[in-house]
């Protein structure tokens, strides 16, 4: 299963802001860690953070795992503080981690298995002089083939020009790809260093074969009113070159009530085509924030207020709840296989084992420096292995903390 995971949402914004500005949340879940009192201990935010956290044991079908949370490195900013969320997260190994955001100055993240270590943007066009550059997406095959997409902020005589950037990491370093000005990067997705999807906010989808880009028009169809809508592309997750599936989200712009629709895609190795799911319920419906392809007759997609499930033939909503009779809801979704599924909530991680969904509660952050930070959202999930499995998002610090408002946050559990 491989996959971007990122919230698009938060890069329209900084696309539409211009890079490196502070992206306002498009939904969070603040404060969802504080009646939660699982004592979970990690280090601050200010150095690399050793895994000595205390771990909570979580009897489900991930055979027991161990959570840690973690700031991973996060440099002050002047005018914002540290305005870093983590996005979007690849997980090549258990002890090969990679997370990326819009921090201050670290764009890119490390797990080694140890300690978080933070890395900035490799020297090129991005980081010319003033030049600012967020990352947004990240994806790989391997601990040697791994692509992060963002936004760059060109800075010329007279102009400020918003463009994608691409960045590739051969297991060394990072360097900046090529990418053509007619090019704009999304949620990213790879098979190989010569097969590389993505898909945009325009309604594009973009494969990369190598040495070349080619862009296909996406056969979106909404419903909503011509002309007076906006699309946002936040997932794309395939189990073969022959089964990708991209979700997003179209909403209505200058019409009240304002209404949102989900907006899924599907590739079979040869085209594209629009595939219909569940209506959200609500007065204004919703969209898809994330998709998580297992198999052609096995994947997952997280609705406004519902899980979806693909049998091979139709998407249904889940209606699944777990051990305490509580929904399986959530915001981001990930899966190692068939039988360990994980879905992060408001308060809870689920866990499906092929058979049941077992629920634990999301750690408390006590321990992180500064003291009182609470969760703003579980935006973006990578598992690799039974019992391995990544969340990241943001925190925010309290009221009289200015120095770090917000800081980057993950969650870690693993076997070993």
């Amino acid at each position: 299963m491989l996959k971007s995971k990122g919230r698009t949402a938060r890069a329209e914004s900084a696309q539409r802001q211009g890079s490196g500005g502070r992206r306002p949340k498009a939904w969070s879940r603040a404060g969802v860690l504080g009646a939660v009192s699982v004592g979970v201990i990690a280090l601050g935010a200010a150095f690399s953070v050793p895994a000595s956290a205390a771990p909570v044991a979580a009897a489900s079908g991930a055979a027991a795992a161990s959570f840690k949370i973690f700031n991973p490195p996060s440099p002050s900013d002047p005018l914002f503080g540290s305005p870093e969320q983590l996005t979007s997260i690849y997980a090549a190994s258990p002890t090969d981690v990679w997370a990326v955001g819009q921090p201050a100055g670290d764009q890119f993240e490390h797990w080694n298995g140890t300690s978080w270590t933070g890395q900035g943007i490799p020297a090129g066009p991005a980081t010319a002089a003033g030049n600012t550059a967020s990352v947004s997406f990240i994806t790989g095959t391997s601990a040697s083939n791994i692509t992060a997409v963002g936004t760059s902020s060109v800075v010329e005589p007279g102009t400020d020009t918003l463009e994608s950037v691409a960045f590739h990491f051969n297991g060394t370093a990072w360097s900046q790809m090529t990418i053509p000005a007619n090019v704009q990067l999304g949620p990213v997705l790879a098979f190989s260093a010569t097969n590389l999807w993505s898909v945009n906010d325009n309604g594009d989808a973009e494969q990369f074969n190598g040495t070349t880009w080619a862009k296909t028009k996406l056969p979106i169809d909404t419903g909503l009113p011509k002309g007076s809508s906006q699309l946002i592309m936040s997932s794309i997750s395939g189990s073969s070159p022959s089964d990708i599936w991209a979700a997003g989200t179209a909403s209505t712009v200058g019409v009240r009530p304002a209404q949102a629709v989900p907006v899924l895609e599907h590739f079979n190795g040869t085209s594209w085509s629009n595939v219909s799911v569940p209506a959200p319920t609500g007065l204004r419906g919703g969209g898809l924030f994330d998709v998580e392809s297992i198999s052609p007759t096995d994947a997952y997609a997280v609705a406004t207020g519902a899980i979806l499930h693909w049998n091979g033939t139709a998407w249904t909503a889940l209606n699944a709840t777990t051990q305490t009779g509580a929904a399986v809801t959530g915001s981001a979704v990930a899966a190692s296989s068939p039988t360990d599924v994980w879905i992060a909530g408001g308060t809870t991680l689920d866990n499906f084992n092929g058979t049941s969904w077992t629920s634990v509660p999301v750690p408390a952050t006590t321990g992180l420096t500064p003291a009182g930070q609470t969760v703003e959202g579980l935006d973006a999930a990578a598992a690799v292995g039974p019992g391995t499995v990544w969340f990241v998002g943001n925190t925010l610090t309290p009221a009289s903390d200015t120095s770090n408002s917000e800081l980057p946050y993950a969650l870690g559990t693993s076997n070993g």
